[in-house]
């Protein structure tokens, strides 16, 4: 297993020896010899081929679990599935009953979860490696999770062209400075060691941006790229002034060490590169990336020392000056899993990872926790589409985070063997969220009319109330036509108001909750026109005859007295002190949104507030009794689950008063302003009035 995951983790040199006798003259028990210390010595691409070139002649069966292995760590999945599959379907003696987890991995990297599911059930009930039959019931949750993961409406993946992305594979993208920084062997074939090689070395590369796609890519100077060893795992620190990267040993095709190193960027460029002190050792030290922890910089790297808590773990060392960090910590049971953990990225506050020792959908998966000054949360995975199927790793993040890379071996561009054996770099980005309105505004149809006709000259007012109160965003007048254009944020409550000159403001609410996509919505204001009923007749108020104060209004949520309001309360100020000997009761009410509890609280504190701008005024407060009735009046079918206009709940959203003590009745001359809405049978005079007719009182002089 360990085997497998060490070729994975390599930077994938595709590369073969040239020991073997050609193929075409060498002898079957010559070519199996050849293939098996192919295999020893970690060369999987000659191995098979030789492997395979025997059973085509022996037609060995014994050859076949072999090949198909090969298939599955060279990550052809496609015919690593088939070989296992036909395998395992005719296995009537048990022989193959350890492939079936490997048939199970195979099935998952090819996106078949149901299939995969049952091939760990299967080996769970008859394997006998007791690591894999964990490792089964593992792969059973991701298979689960990733049944229902669905990749997020605005994130976008792509490719980052052939230019940077050779058939074999590339690693560490890093964006600094406008140049992308990575490592690759930059080859079109795979690689045969017999001395007309030449430099077959993997090397960090620098690409930078084009029209439409990166351009050529060039090697780093010597400073960078060492002579005969491998540079890898490049990163550059946030403020584009140091670079890690590893240099890498191989021996038999394996990394026999690899050590951290760094370089300064000074004006003539990247300096000489150093060996960072402190967290080498005798022991594998890659994928360097710098962090914060405890308030001090650190250095996040994985490692594959003695006593962690998988193969590799990531830890973290705490710099002391340029390129001199203290011991390695191990990150702990939160972070490492009994498998790999690989490519830490750190950004404020949060550390990404890819981890294969977790539920993922594929084989690494990409990993989030917040550190929260003391401790890490539990690890998240990130969305479908920054995971895959398959291995996804070295996630990055640029800017604002709502951009970036990660390596990912998804079917390329122009892959070396098979169409998911090696990793390409992919760039991904949220698309940001843009909701734009169109608000548009039109006064009612009138008769003989047969739709509402556009209304210009209005002002369009946008209030953000995602917090309950009320904060104005925009507000746009247009004098020459009807339209009123606005850029509004996702995730948010609004309300929209639209007043004009001699006609009723009308006002809707609606929300961009959920909107996870840039989205165009239409919304349509009517006015109606301003028309009171003018009577020409002095009205009287009989004792316990609500009457409504149709000026008194409030702010969403709130019980303070607005300027507008404070006619009305004159106006009753004045019947006061007119009628010494009258009490009233002054209530409030609410519509049926929100709670019960709350409204009542609400129409309460607002009858009170009321109150106490009348007792300001000099009005004994025993006159006046504040009853608030919150929902419990409703004066239309406007009640808990009833969908309603705006109007039928404004309707419901009302000041009264009556007289409940004192004189029986009073008189409201015709010269008072007040507009107040009384019942049908006061609204008398020389022409026939509606039902809770608006009554206009003007002043005395």
């Amino acid at each position: 297993m360990r085997q497998l995951i060490s070729f994975l983790f390599l930077l994938c040199f595709s590369v073969i020896a040239a020991e073997a006798q050609p193929l075409n003259k060498a002898k079957p028990a010559v070519n199996l010899k050849a293939a098996q210390e192919a295999e020893a010595s970690n060369n999987p691409y000659e191995a098979l081929n030789l492997y395979q070139k025997v059973y085509d002649e022996t037609k060995d069966k014994t050859l076949v679990p072999k090949i198909a292995m090969l298939h599955y760590v060279l990550r052809d999945y496609d015919k690593a599935e088939k070989m296992m599959s036909r395998l395992v379907s005719r296995d009537r003696r048990g022989e193959y009953t350890e492939l079936r987890f490997w048939l199970g991995m195979s099935l998952k990297a090819n996106g078949k979860y149901a299939d995969a599911k049952e091939m760990f059930n299967q080996y769970i009930t008859d394997g006998q490696d007791k690591a894999l039959i964990d490792r089964a019931k593992l792969e059973i949750k991701g298979c689960d999770l990733a049944r229902t993961a669905k990749q997020p409406e605005n994130l976008l993946i792509g490719n980052v062209g052939k230019k940077v992305n050779s058939p074999q594979t590339e690693a560490s993208p890093n964006l600094s400075g406008g140049e992308l920084y990575f490592t690759s062997l930059q080859a079109k074939e795979v690689i045969t060691i017999d001395g007309k090689e030449g430099d077959w070395y993997t090397k960090i590369y620098s690409a930078q941006p084009g029209e439409k796609e990166f351009l050529d890519p060039k090697p780093m100077g010597e400073n960078i790229n060492r002579e005969g060893w491998h540079q890898g795992n490049v990163s550059i620190s946030r403020d584009g002034k140091t670079m890690y990267f590893t240099r890498v040993e191989l021996e038999n095709n394996a990394m026999k060490t690899s050590k951290i190193y760094y370089s300064k960027k000074g004006s003539d460029g990247w300096g000489a590169a150093n060996e960072v002190q402190g967290v080498n050792g005798e022991y594998i030290a890659k994928h360097p990336c710098e962090g914060e922890l405890f308030g001090e910089k650190v250095l996040f790297f994985v490692a594959d020392v003695p006593g962690g808590k998988g193969g590799y773990d990531i830890y973290y060392s705490t710099k002391k000056s340029d390129g001199v960090f203290g011991p390695p910590v191990n990150l702990g049971d939160l972070i490492n899993t009994a498998g790999e953990e690989a490519s830490p990225f750190y950004r404020d506050g949060k550390l990404f990872f890819s981890s294969n020792g977790r539920p993922s959908l594929g084989g690494l998966d990409v990993f989030e926790s917040q550190w929260n000054g003391s401790v890490w949360s539990d690890p998240k995975p990130l969305p479908y589409g920054i995971n895959s199927t398959l291995d996804d790793l070295y996630y990055s993040q640029v800017g604002d985070g709502m951009f970036g890379f990660l390596v990912s071996n998804r079917p390329g561009i122009n892959n070396l063997k098979s169409k998911t054996c090696c990793d390409d770099i992919y760039a991904w980005e949220f698309e940001r969220v843009k909701v734009e309105l169109l608000a548009k505004t039109f006064r009612l149809k009138r008769k003989g009319e047969k739709e509402n006709q556009p209304l210009k000259k209005c002002t369009v007012v946008v209030y953000d109330v995602t917090n309950k109160t009320p904060l104005p965003v925009d507000e746009r007048t247009n004098p020459e036509a009807n339209e009123f254009n606005f850029v509004l944020q996702p995730e948010k409550n609004y309300q929209v108001i639209a007043s004009c000159v001699g006609y009723e403001s009308d006002t809707l609410d609606f929300e961009t909750i959920g909107v996870k996509k840039s989205v165009k919505i239409d919304k349509k204001l009517t006015l109606r026109l301003e028309r009171p009923v003018t009577v020409e007749v002095d009205t009287i108020i009989k004792q316990n005859e609500p009457i409504r104060l149709d000026n008194i209004l409030y702010d969403f949520n709130k019980a303070d007295i607005r300027p507008d309001a404070e006619p009305d309360l004159q106006f009753l100020t004045d019947l006061l002190n007119k009628y010494p000997d009258m009490k009233i009761e002054l209530s409030s009410h609410t519509d049926s949104r929100g709670s019960n509890e709350s409204n009542q609280s609400l129409s309460q504190r607002r009858a009170e507030s009321a109150r106490n701008w009348i007792v300001a005024k000099g009005i004994a407060g025993d006159r006046i009794v504040a009853k608030g009735y919150g929902e419990s009046q409703l004066l239309n079918k406007c009640a808990d689950g009833v969908e309603c206009s705006e109007e039928e709940h404004q309707l419901n959203r009302r000041t009264e008063f009556k007289i409940i003590s004192g004189p029986t009745t009073i008189t409201v001359e015709k010269r008072e302003r007040m507009k107040i809405t009384v019942p049908k049978s006061k609204a008398t005079g020389r022409q026939s009035v509606p039902e809770d007719a608006e009554l206009f009182f003007y002043q005395k002089n």
